[in-house]
């Protein structure tokens, strides 16, 4: 029997991960269905306060529209819903798991691979279901916007839970985990605009803003909901994650590395 090697060798060895994280989230679905009682509670009880709200001209763009709300909040489940998936490799590094890696040969590419994806597999369902429970709030979809829309929010998985497992390989523990992860996402979800358009917001948290990535997949997404896919946040939105996802999977490794060697 031959013996696969390079990329279909990656490729098995994912797989071969990425189902057996996925049977392990699966045995306790509560925890997925738990992470969205935050953003449902903004959906239901937080997003009706903004009905008759509006910047100045009001117009089809009225914050108080599902249509410029949801799209926030789908940010905010990417970011929240894989922010903290590094505490699980806390625990593989107290039950000793990391350590059996060494010794194993399967690729650490295919080691972290596996966990992303099924990270970004339980965004997709908690994506689905945001989508699902705006519907009868007076949601619009557009096919073409929904596709663009799931695609972004798998970008910032893509960053942010590479991310995480990069700082707990780091912290080793939760106590230290917490803060460093507080210190990040605070700043980044109050300067994104995920509640309110940050055209409300005076001149210098506008361009203290701009160096928010986050920032500009939420008014990409505003922006795909309204139909308007020549607005540049799009492109800009696609092209600075797809940088991000390259350094967070660059850092990620070099960390999964030196924890196993």
């Amino acid at each position: 029997m031959k013996l696969r090697t390079g990329l279909p060798k990656i490729a098995a060895d994912t797989w071969a991960q990425y189902v057996l994280y996925l049977k392990i989230e699966l045995r306790s679905p509560f925890w997925i269905l738990a992470s969205l009682f935050q953003p449902v509670c903004y959906l239901y009880l937080f997003a009706p306060l903004l009905k008759n709200v509006s910047p100045a001209g009001g117009g089809a763009d009225d914050i108080g529209s599902i249509n410029s709300f949801a799209p926030g909040l789908l940010v905010m489940v990417a970011l929240f819903g894989t922010l903290f998936v590094g505490y699980g490799m806390i625990e593989y590094l107290r039950s000793g798991v990391i350590e059996r890696l060494r010794v194993t040969t399967a690729s650490r590419l295919s080691l972290l691979l596996g966990l992303v994806l099924r990270d970004v597999t339980t965004l997709l369902m908690q994506t689905a279901l945001v989508f699902v429970l705006s519907l009868p709030l007076g949601l619009v979809i557009r096919p073409l916007g929904v596709v663009l829309v799931v695609g972004l929010m798998v970008l910032v998985a893509l960053v942010i839970s590479p991310f995480s497992y990069s700082i707990a390989l780091l912290a080793k523990n939760e106590d230290a985990m917490g803060p460093i992860l507080n210190f990040f996402s605070q700043p980044l979800l109050l300067l994104s605009g995920v509640l309110l358009p940050l055209t409300l917001a005076p001149l210098w948290l506008r361009t203290l803003s701009d160096a928010n990535p986050l920032r500009y997949v939420v008014d990409a997404s505003r922006a795909i909901f309204r139909g308007d896919l020549s607005d540049p946040s799009v492109w800009i939105a696609f092209a600075s994650m797809a940088v991000l996802v390259v350094i967070a999977f660059g850092w990620a490794m070099r960390q999964m590395r030196k924890a196993t060697e």
